[in-house]
């Protein structure tokens, strides 16, 4: 990873102080625990890997910081519950039309890696102010994030770990890449329905 932004300073996409910033300098392996779901039958674990002090912790945090202005632009986002309830109200239901309303199963353990890297590359590409938050390439930052994404390591009980598929809840960049992933896979889905369905 160092070696990665030590060649993005040189080439001039990073400044000495981000890349002082970004760079690992002692990080440990992150730490696995677990949050009970105290609303579902039997209480089940939900997986939290903490990456606080972990080598990749802050050039996550980067990442996210880049990629959270391509989020919630959709004609169907909504901001919090609030926003949502304001909407509602303003709704009539017709004959035969239905509200629907989709969960994920395990959202950030679901998510391909390649399906995210794939989502931000293309929001990335198209995304005019790109400039404004950095000096870093579509392709730079694609590159970072997959570095990000496939350095899941973490330990618990004194035992090492890699996780091999989706994103860790607990990486800072990984709520803004599953939001990114859910808008690409919302937006194709809705362009199958004839006639589209009323969003926002």
């Amino acid at each position: 990873m160092n070696s990665m932004l030590l060649d993005l300073k040189k080439k001039g996409e990073l400044s000495d102080m981000v890349y002082q910033r970004l760079r690992s300098l002692a990080g440990r392996t992150s730490l696995l625990y677990g949050l009970p779901k105290v609303h579902k039958p039997g209480t089940p674990l939900r997986p939290i890997v903490s990456f606080i002090q972990s080598p990749t912790y802050h050039l996550s945090q980067h990442l996210s910081h880049l990629l959270s202005p391509l989020v919630g632009t959709s004609s169907s986002a909504v901001r919090n519950s609030k926003d949502f309830a304001d909407f509602i109200v303003t709704q009539e239901m017709g004959e035969g039309e239905s509200l629907v309303s989709f969960d994920v199963v395990s959202l950030f353990t679901n998510i391909p890696t390649d399906l995210a890297v794939d989502a931000a590359f293309r929001r990335l590409s198209m995304d005019d102010t790109l400039s404004e938050r950095t000096d870093l390439s579509v392709q730079s930052i694609t590159s970072l994030l997959c570095l990000c994404l496939d350095a899941t390591f973490f330990s618990i009980r004194g035992q090492y770990y890699q996780q091999t598929f989706g994103t860790a809840i607990g990486s800072p960049v990984s709520v803004t890449v599953a939001n990114l992933v859910m808008e690409k896979i919302e937006q194709q889905a809705i362009s199958t329905f004839n006639p589209p369905p009323l969003c926002g």
